[in-house]
């Protein structure tokens, strides 16, 4: 009976999670002495990653900007997320301006494949009152909002707490935006967040700025950006331990293709799931790096296909190409192939030329 329960209670994933480790917890405490207590349920949140929608691109655009948001517009085809921004992109004396600019765009423009997030003034700022009353009136438009400056789980809970008891408003996702040391050591409780009373967790993303971080720490900005590996990598760790994905920082240097293809092959390498944007010229770069390369897929699909033969024969190790796959290998295969899945068919599989030399030939090899 216990197991049962406990097996009903986890079969809506996150939204349960809480209520089966309580009930585990409640029967561990009355287990009699000499039986076997039950064993307690820590659930693997990672793989609910891969069953959102991509985040590859984060375009952000100023909301007071009539020519840019238009821009954003006509390129909501090839754009996976457009934050129309009313914070740090917007001059104080422009912000109503900005405000009236969203509304009317996302009521009347046609953002075609693109989600569409406002990203409102932080809660310190004086300003985001104003900015909730406007988003109240285009909730019903927009898929979210990006919260920035998020130093502390009550941050989102306040906002929250405005949405749902001023306006009515339940239902926006959050992506929460880490751009402080004391955000970045907040970290675990911000990401358990979950509006007061419920189970739901509106949470769905972390966002890692990096100039306002480094504002913050007195961190030196370097090329190599090796001053802000931890902080990224705990972005990252926290993030899929939660089931949340990481939004990588702006590559600056918008100008330079080959700087941001670095930089995105390096977030990639540290397990973001995609890369805020400030110019249209670095869309088509993150985009073609996020994709899995030919070879990759080729190589994760033998791996699944043998792996399914392999298992009903009872084997759980076997060899692909040289090398041994056992199930951390099948993992990242499956989520290869659900990456790959967002994507059209490939035309032409035989070339790899997205993937920086050094891949390329350990791959070959």
């Amino acid at each position: 009976m216990i197991n049962s329960s406990l097996r009903l209670l986890l079969s809506n994933k996150t939204s349960n999670i809480k209520n089966a480790v309580n009930l585990s917890r409640m029967f561990c405490s009355t287990t009699t002495s000499g039986a076997f207590p039950i064993k307690p349920i820590v659930p693997s949140l990672s793989q609910l990653i891969y069953d959102k929608p991509l985040r590859r691109v984060l375009f952000n655009v100023p909301g007071s900007d009539k020519r840019k948001v238009a821009k954003a517009v006509l390129l909501s085809n090839k754009i996976d997320s457009i934050v129309l921004d009313i914070e740090d992109g917007v001059a104080i004396n422009a912000k109503q301006e900005a405000r009236d600019e969203i509304a009317r765009s996302v009521q009347n423009d046609t953002y075609v494949t693109s989600e569409v997030l406002v990203r409102v003034n932080g809660v310190d700022s004086g300003l985001l009152e104003d900015d909730l009353k406007m988003i109240s009136t285009i909730a019903s438009y927009i898929d979210g909002l990006v919260i920035p400056k998020v130093d502390d789980p009550s941050h989102l809970i306040y906002i929250t707490e405005i949405l749902r008891h001023v306006y009515g408003v339940k239902n926006l996702k959050l992506l929460a935006s880490i751009e402080s040391a004391r955000s970045l050591i907040s970290l675990k409780e911000i990401c358990r967040y979950a509006p007061p009373g419920s189970d739901a967790n509106l949470l769905d993303a972390l966002i890692f700025a990096s100039e306002d971080y480094c504002a913050d720490t007195g961190i030196t900005r370097t090329p190599e950006a090796t001053e802000l590996l931890y902080a990224r990598s705990s972005v990252t760790t926290h993030a899929i331990a939660h089931g949340l994905q990481a939004i990588d920082m702006v590559c600056i240097n918008y100008k330079d293709p080959e700087y941001l293809r670095r930089e995105v092959q390096e977030g990639i390498r540290m397990g973001f799931h995609g890369k805020q944007a400030i110019h249209p010229n670095q869309i088509d770069v993150i985009r073609d790096a996020y994709r899995p390369s030919p070879k990759q897929f080729e190589f994760a699909s033998r791996i699944v296909e043998q792996n399914e033969i392999f298992q009903a024969q009872g084997k759980g190790a076997f060899e692909v190409d040289g090398k041994m796959i056992d199930m951390p290998m099948v993992k990242w295969a499956k989520n290869i192939l659900s990456i790959e899945s967002f994507y059209p068919q490939r035309e032409d599989a035989s070339t790899d030329q997205w993937l920086p030399n050094n891949e390329a030939e350990q791959q070959q090899k």
